[in-house]
């Protein structure tokens, strides 16, 4: 869940009480403070609506601002094609894949993303479900989003998906807000090494590296 726009929201409810009876005024006062429309603004609790607020802030700012900055990662980046074609995946899965770059770089890929027309597979991790397993598996700052809960129901996921033996390449942003405006209500999760080899070792995986990539972005590789 995220916990800004859980905050936000509270505080706009104990503000105007009477929009919580209102679904119009409800949506009004959602596009004004988050900038993002809703349409369906019901819920049974609210974290089913800051789940629906969230994903529209997701979707608003990687479907029309966000910008890939692969060339510029050292470890993370364009390093990542030799990297994974050296190990003959018979099969890779770009979680969170953006415009789609390692495609046609890396072999057998599918680029994954809720959010991104030039995925192959225009869906989320938590949806998607192929029947099969990967020997590869990237997530390049797509598992980053909302508390510890949604983060852990990710890469419980995400080893899911990966075959026995595979490898899991992630790039994390250590909670570093981006600056463009449509990011101020993203929960940027705030990774730390301690959490990456804890989770790891949970998880039934094993870590192979662990280091600093640009902007103080961390990139690791579970094995599972």
């Amino acid at each position: 869940m995220n916990l800004k726009i859980l905050k936000q929201l509270e505080d706009m409810f104990k503000t105007s009480p009477q929009i919580l009876r209102d679904e119009h005024k409800l949506r009004q006062s959602i596009q004004g403070i988050f900038n993002v429309w809703v349409d369906d603004v019901s819920f049974n609790h609210i974290g089913e609506l800051v789940d629906k607020v969230d994903s529209k802030v997701l979707e608003q700012y990687f479907s029309k601002v966000w910008q890939p900055e692969l060339k510029k990662y050292k470890y993370s980046g364009l390093a990542l094609v030799d990297e994974v074609n050296k190990l003959n995946p018979k099969n890779v899965l770009d979680v969170g894949c953006g415009y789609n770059e390692f495609r046609g770089n890396i072999h057998n890929l599918t680029g994954l993303d809720p959010y991104n027309p030039k995925a192959d597979i225009i869906e989320g991790i938590m949806d998607y479900d192929p029947g099969i397993t990967y020997d590869v598996v990237l997530c390049l700052g797509s598992i980053n989003f909302g508390d510890t809960n949604k983060i852990l129901d990710e890469l419980e996921r995400v080893v899911k998906l990966t075959s026995s033996g595979g490898k899991i390449f992630f790039r994390v942003n250590p909670g570093l807000k981006h600056d463009p405006m449509e990011a101020d209500w993203i929960q940027f999760y705030d990774w730390t090494p301690t959490f990456i080899i804890n989770t790891a070792d949970f998880l039934g995986v094993t870590v192979l590296d662990l280091r600093t990539d640009y902007k103080n972005r961390m990139y690791f590789v579970w094995s599972k």
